[in-house]
C-alpha cells in the first residue's frame, strides 16, 4: 500500500474486505476481554467500581439531559446517539482496567478520573458551528455548570470535532459533550467505526491494523472544518449576544 494520503479503488476495497473478514473471525469474536483476563478478586473490585459509577450516572443523567435538550434549536442542532448517553457497565469495566495503566495499576484512581460515564453528542451544521458551540457553552455555564476543558480536534488527525468536559451542578462529577458537524459525525460513526474496532484490537494483525488506521486518517482528512473551527478557543469571560 502506498505511503501517500491516497488509495486506489483496489487498495480501498481490499482493506475493507480484510477488515470485515477479521471482524467476523473467531480470533476477534472470541478474544478475551480485559475483564475476562482478571482473577476473581480483581474482577470483583472492578465490577464494584463500575457499578458505583453507573448507578450514580443513572441518577444524574435525567436532569443533565433535560438541561442540554433546552439548548437545541429546530433545523440547527440536535442530539446524536442519545440512547448511548450512559456508558454501559461493560464499557466502564473496560475503561477502568485500561486507564489503570496510567495510574500504576490503581483501579481506584482510574475510576475517579473517568469523565465520560455520561456523554452527549450535539450536531451543528457548518454554517452555524462555531457560533453555536460558543453560545451553548456560555449558556451551559449560565445554568450553573462548569466548562472545565475544551479540546479542539479540528485540523488534527482522526475525528474532527470539539470535546468538552463539564462539571455538574454539585461540582462533584464530570460529563462529556462533543460537538460535531453532521458530515463529520457520519464519517466518525458510519465510515470509520469498524476500522477503529480493528485498530484497538490487540490481537489484530499488525499490518491490517496499520492499514485500517491509515484509512481512518484518510476519511477524517475529508471532513472540512467550518469557518473559525480550527484554532477556536472558548473564553468564558467573552459573553456573546444571542
Amino acid at each position: 500500500m502506498s505511503d501517500s494520503n491516497e488509495l486506489t479503488v483496489d487498495e480501498y476495497l481490499e482493506i475493507r474486505y480484510e477488515v470485515q473478514i477479521y471482524l467476523q473471525s473467531k480470533i476477534h469474536k472470541e478474544s478475551p476481554s480485559l475483564f475476562d483476563e482478571l482473577d476473581e478478586e480483581n474482577k470483583k473490585i472492578v465490577s464494584d467500581y463500575a457499578k458505583s459509577i453507573y448507578e450514580k450516572s443513572k441518577l444524574l443523567e435525567p436532569s443533565i439531559s433535560s438541561d442540554l435538550a433546552s439548548l437545541l434549536e429546530p433545523n440547527i442542532s440536535q442530539f446524536a446517539s442519545f440512547s448511548n448517553r450512559l456508558k454501559t457497565m461493560e464499557g466502564l469495566k473496560r475503561k477502568i482496567i485500561s486507564d489503570s495503566k496510567d495510574y500504576n495499576g490503581s483501579y481506584y484512581r482510574a475510576t475517579h478520573n473517568i469523565c465520560d460515564s455520561i456523554r452527549y453528542t450535539i450536531l451543528i451544521p457548518d454554517d452555524f458551528y462555531v457560533t453555536k458551540v460558543d453560545e451553548y457553552l456560555h449558556r451551559i455555564e449560565d445554568m450553573g455548570y462548569q466548562v472545565l476543558e475544551v479540546k479542539n480536534n479540528w485540523g488534527k488527525p482522526y475525528y474532527q470535532g470539539i470535546n468538552v468536559r463539564i462539571g455538574t451542578l454539585d461540582k462533584k462529577e464530570i460529563f462529556e459533550l462533543q460537538f460535531h458537524t453532521p458530515f463529520g459525525y457520519q464519517i466518525k460513526e458510519g465510515s470509520t467505526r469498524d476500522l477503529y474496532e480493528v485498530v484497538r484490537d490487540i490481537n489484530a494483525p499488525a499490518n491490517l491494523a496499520r492499514q485500517a488506521d491509515k484509512l481512518r486518517r484518510i476519511f477524517q482528512s475529508r471532513v472540512k472544518a467550518p469557518n473559525g473551527a480550527i484554532g477556536y478557543e472558548y473564553d468564558s469571560t467573552m459573553k456573546r449576544r444571542y
